[in-house]
């Protein structure tokens, strides 16, 4: 069999027109592809337990020479693990559209992100712009350098950290599920029912995400108690889940007490039964919870 031999430079030059042909490539894309001239970055707790609300402080620093973009961006937000799978994303449009966007002006807000359990130790905070009505990313500036996603964010998880997570004591139904999502698992509470959680030593934040029965028996009053302290009191007005985030000052808590009990009160309450008399089901419910979870403030 006759073997063809191909000189070195012949190699050398083919290798050449390969480079070229991927750098004209990249050049393109790159030419091609729209350009926001600012610097993003995140504040945002260094550890977190698994399952705690986020809290992000997101930043956005034009250049000097910064000249707003025609298209009103939206931001991307992922949550990646160390493989690059994406665990979590929040995707929104900044509350400052990004054409209104100007040099010397500093945009900045805040927002919560609520997760599921991640059960990975390391997540990287991935951030960028794009064109909400074609996908298209645009290039923002991160580390001198033209990018398309910019990580901003190492977050260590403490997997197996149950802090901010009820202990639940009385007044509860056991706990419900459909899927996996974040309204997809819930416990019903009766008219009065107590948890108690972890004292974190600090001012905390107590979220409480619910649906009211609102259709079945219209409007609840609802109330929290922190000990024999009132901290928050609210008409149902709508049967639609709802999310409130209450301050709970640490004094409030103390100092000297190592468990914080917290009392839900519901009237009126639903009885099926009572709705429907050939339902088997007694039980009294006062409010559809999906999450309940003290974090730091």
């Amino acid at each position: 069999m006759s073997k063809t031999r191909v000189s070195g430079g012949v190699l050398a030059r083919a290798a050449l027109v390969v480079v070229a042909a991927i750098a004209a490539l990249a050049c393109g894309r790159e030419q091609g592809q729209a350009r926001v001239d600012v610097v993003p970055s995140v504040t945002l707790a260094a550890s977190v337990a698994d399952g705690e609300p986020l809290q992000i402080q997101y930043r956005w620093e034009p250049a000097a020479e910064f000249e707003p973009p025609a298209e009103d961006y939206q931001v991307f937000v992922h949550l990646l693990d160390a493989d690059g799978r994406i665990l979590l994303q929040d995707d929104h449009f900044p509350p400052q559209p990004t054409s209104q966007w100007r040099a010397g002006q500093v945009e900045e807000y805040s927002r919560w992100l609520y997760a599921p359990r991640l059960e990975v130790e390391q997540v990287s905070v991935v951030v960028g712009l794009y064109e909400a009505g074609e996908g298209s990313r645009a290039l923002v500036r991160a580390g001198g350098d033209w990018v398309d996603a910019a990580t901003v964010h190492e977050l260590q998880v403490r997997v197996g950290d149950m802090t901010g997570e009820p202990v639940r004591m009385d007044g509860w139904h056991s706990p419900e599920r459909i899927d996996e999502s974040l309204l997809g698992q819930w416990r019903w509470s009766e008219g009065l029912a107590h948890v108690v959680f972890t004292n974190p030593r600090g001012d905390g934040i107590l979220h409480l995400r619910a649906h009211a029965p609102y259709d079945e028996v219209g409007a609840q009053t609802l109330v929290l108690r922190v000990g024999e302290q009132e901290i928050w009191r609210t008409e149902s007005t709508a049967a639609d889940p709802f999310l409130e985030r209450i301050e709970v000052p640490a004094d409030l808590m103390g100092d000297d007490k190592e468990w914080v009990e917290v009392t839900l009160e519901v009237t009126p309450v639903l009885v099926p039964r009572e709705l429907n008399p050939e339902s088997a089901d007694e039980r009294q419910l006062g409010l559809q919870v999906f999450l309940l979870y003290l974090s730091p403030a």
